[in-house]
């Protein structure tokens, strides 16, 4: 693990430094369709022909969607297994801070030992800085779960315009 976690630190860092990035304006109504379309997809027996568009748009900062990149790649659902980048977009999604999203990293990187979980931690740290609430233009906030409801989650969602369009930023090579 800790060969493929130096690995993973490698190139991922040549990757981020190769090409500047590109900001794309998209209607909000193009961004929003593909996405639930692969979430609903998600809920099929082939869940894993989701992969590719949850993966785009982990890229664009959605945090459900990089919670599921994460479990997709720890279980080798429509991608090979790889449990260090499952780990990485996992602790990426945690921006928002879902308790049970939390419990399910938490639960995986226990027997970690401390050094790996620093190289995580720090693989994660640049991961956000790509995709993350800042770097991809999102906004989180307090919402109730319920109308009326007094329970609150915290969700993550794009910033739109005056003209209901999204910003994504894409990174060549990645």
């Amino acid at each position: 693990m800790k060969m493929l976690m130096t690995l993973t630190a490698v190139l991922l860092s040549s990757q981020v430094f190769a090409s500047a990035p590109e900001e794309v304006v998209m209607k909000d109504f193009e961004y929003t369709n593909k996405y639930e379309l692969a979430l609903r997809q998600t809920k099929h027996s082939d869940k894993g022909k989701a992969f590719p568009v949850l993966l785009e748009y982990a890229k664009y900062g959605e945090k459900l969607a990089q919670y599921m990149v994460g479990t997709f790649y720890l279980s080798g659902i429509g991608t090979e297994a790889n449990p260090t980048e499952g780990l990485i977009w996992i602790g990426t999604a945690l921006e928002q801070r879902t308790a049970e999203w939390q419990r399910t990293y938490d639960n995986i990187t226990a027997k970690l030992p401390d050094d790996q979980k620093a190289m995580l931690n720090d693989l994660v740290k640049k991961r956000i800085e790509l995709y993350g609430v800042q770097a991809q233009k999102m906004s989180c906030r307090n919402e109730a779960a319920v109308m009326g409801s007094n329970k609150r989650y915290h969700v993550c969602t794009k910033i739109r315009d005056g003209a209901q369009r999204v910003t994504v930023v894409k990174y060549p090579n990645s």
